[in-house]
């Protein structure tokens, strides 16, 4: 079972009624005890040593808690197009092997804030869903579709095929991605960290967008290079 970290995540998890079994707490916090206690959720005081079970980099905040379940929507394609069908504007994140659990975590923050029904991954060559996936999404993660796939060609085609234009990030025969008319039906891919999109799944895509830069450095981190696209096609096409 996954855990979950932090102050704001538990209160969200909390305001949010989630299921919570268990929190998990370092020293006496009696505000949070307090409203722990008035939501009739069980908690425990734990030491130091407790912590250190998890990675070193998670900013815990000495808050852990777990939910009953894990509450992600975790889906297959199949049923992520049926529950859409008559949906007008739907907005789908591809994700082409992206290694960094916080640029996954990070990622999947953004594309909830800017309403992306679904983010579709990589079972292989691609970060796992963790802990630190799910703490970086500040709990973004319980609230859009995640779907792992084994073949990103396949599932291009399966989205074309119910109506969707699929736009790859790419420096390379590209156009800038302000100057493009989007469809109501829309599929963005990013990829990976050092490598970019790969060329096959380039070939597959519809249409190759960019973000031109003015600087000496000729490339963005890709979950800012994501906030961008995705803040922008906003202004054009809402939810």
């Amino acid at each position: 079972m996954n855990y979950n970290f932090g102050k704001k995540a538990l209160l969200d998890a909390i305001g949010n009624k989630q299921s919570i079994s268990k929190v998990y707490l370092l020293s006496k916090n009696y505000e949070l005890i307090n409203l722990i206690n008035k939501n009739k959720i069980t908690y425990e005081i734990v030491n130091e040593a407790w912590f250190k079970q998890f990675d070193h980099s998670l900013n815990h905040q000495n808050i852990a808690f777990k939910l009953v379940k894990k509450n992600f929507q975790k889906t297959s394609l199949e049923s992520f197009l049926k529950l859409i069908k008559d949906k007008k504007n739907a907005l789908v994140l591809i994700l082409d092997e992206i290694e960094d659990p916080r640029n996954f975590g990070a990622i999947i923050r953004t594309a909830n804030g800017f309403g992306v029904d679904a983010i579709i991954y990589k079972k292989h060559h691609q970060a796992s869903i963790n802990d630190l996936v799910i703490k970086t999404s500040m709990g973004a993660i319980n609230y859009i579709y995640m779907i792992e796939v084994n073949n990103l060609s396949n599932t291009i085609k399966n989205l074309q095929d119910e109506g969707f234009w699929v736009y790859a990030t790419s420096l390379l025969k590209s156009q800038p991605y302000e100057k493009v008319d989007y469809a109501n039906k829309t599929v963005f891919i990013v990829g990976n960290e050092n490598k970019g999109v790969s060329p096959l799944i380039l070939k597959n895509a519809d249409q190759s967008i960019r973000i031109d830069m003015f600087g000496d450095v000729q490339s963005l981190n890709v979950g800012v290079a994501t906030g961008i696209i995705l803040a922008h096609y906003r202004t054009k096409i809402k939810p």
